[in-house]
């Protein structure tokens, strides 16, 4: 077996930067580990938002933006891969299974005879019955049948596994986790933190401000206090929730206790992690978010909504609590629970994290996406 042989990847997921999200920094961060290692990556994103740019290399990831013909519901960009070349591809790695561009590009990975990967990231949650009804007729028809013609199917945890078993899934299934980088820029106060109190203590949400994220179920809970709830509350990130978020800020019982901070750079974010007594993750759906385990390398204690099975993992390991989900009176008891926490007991918190951490760096990750491209191209 040449395991030495550099590979061309093709990696292939809607959304890229300069949009921000735990799938597009999932698919970022492997590109970069693998060209680091000396392979040669290519992205194919759609361009949404667009981008001046169309073709660029961004840490030594050549990146395709494809500019759509219109977005079907918001969310998948109607987009063609026709003239996009494949021939000197080794492996194509898909980071979906629904998406207009997902199902075209599978559909010429197999027609030119490649390889290919696909990831199933996340269980998206639907609120209506309509939109229950399409998610269902869209696995039938589409999801299932992306896993079924790929070469190897990954799952982000064995929740998923589990979870895909129950949609009908055949086949071997390999469980590889999301994995993180330490922040490696030195720690930053954010600018909006500069004239709080810094004896008080600070709980922190990191995120995209969207549905997902729970981020009213975090402003309702902070609402339920009966006055000073004995911490700040910092929230940083953007999204297409921003506007409402501001607009909620403003009519807050407990406005004077949160600081909403926007896109933070990397050092805000290092300190945020560092300064806070605890990071809270009030999420509806998610896979294994970059948040938590970026939050659990740097000792910080974490406040993990019991999704996907994400709350059993940080009670196992003993890096926080887990809430039931949408609960906003248990969001804001745990919230307070942690703020007063013994020191023993926070040690312990912050201790067990940043050791169960360690298997989620993105080196041993890619360690393991390598041996899934080696054995499906054969060597």
């Amino acid at each position: 077996m040449d395991t030495s042989r550099p590979l061309h990847v093709l990696l292939v997921h809607v959304w890229y930067w300069p949009h921000v999200g735990g799938g597009n920094q999932h698919v970022e961060q492997i590109g970069r580990e693998l060209v680091r290692r000396g392979h040669r990556v290519t992205v194919w994103c759609a361009d949404v938002p667009a981008h001046e740019e169309k073709r660029f290399t961004r840490g030594g990831v050549e990146v395709i933006r494809i500019p759509p013909s219109r977005v079907l519901g918001g969310v998948d960009p109607v987009v063609s891969v026709s003239d996009l070349d494949l021939r000197d591809v080794d492996v194509v790695h898909l980071h979906d299974t629904l998406p207009v561009l997902i199902r075209r590009t599978l559909s010429k990975a197999k027609g030119a005879g490649k390889p290919v990967v696909t990831t199933y990231h996340n269980d998206y949650v639907k609120t209506t019955a309509v939109g229950r009804m399409v998610k269902r007729l869209r696995w039938a028809a589409q999801g299932r049948r992306t896993l079924h013609s790929s070469d190897s199917r990954v799952v982000l945890t064995p929740f998923f596994e589990d979870l895909l078993r129950k949609k009908g899934v055949r086949g071997d299934l390999d469980v590889i986790p999301n994995g993180f980088s330490p922040v490696e820029d030195p720690a930053g106060e954010p600018a909006g933190l500069s004239d709080r109190d810094a004896a008080r203590p600070l709980v922190s949400f990191v995120g995209r401000m969207s549905f997902q994220k729970g981020l009213d179920v975090l402003m309702d809970a902070m609402d339920s206090y009966d006055g000073d709830p004995g911490f700040d509350l910092a929230i940083a990130g953007k999204g297409e929730l921003t506007d409402w978020l501001h607009q909620r800020h403003s009519e807050s019982s407990a406005k004077q206790h949160i600081s909403v901070l926007g896109l933070v750079s990397d050092s805000e974010k290092r300190w945020l992690y560092e300064n806070s007594t605890c990071i809270v993750i009030p999420s509806r759906f998610e896979g294994l978010p970059t948040v938590l385990l970026e939050a659990m390398h740097s000792g910080t204690p974490v406040i993990m909504a019991d999704v996907n099975g994400l709350g059993a993992m940080v009670e196992g390991c003993g890096s926080g609590l887990s809430v039931p989900c949408e609960d906003h009176g248990s969001l804001a008891s745990a919230m307070t629970q942690a703020i007063n926490a013994d020191p023993e007991t926070a040690s312990r918190w912050g201790s067990s994290g940043r050791e169960a951490s360690r298997e989620y760096q993105w080196d041993r990750v890619t360690d393991r996406v390598l041996d899934v491209y080696r054995r499906v191209v054969g060597e």
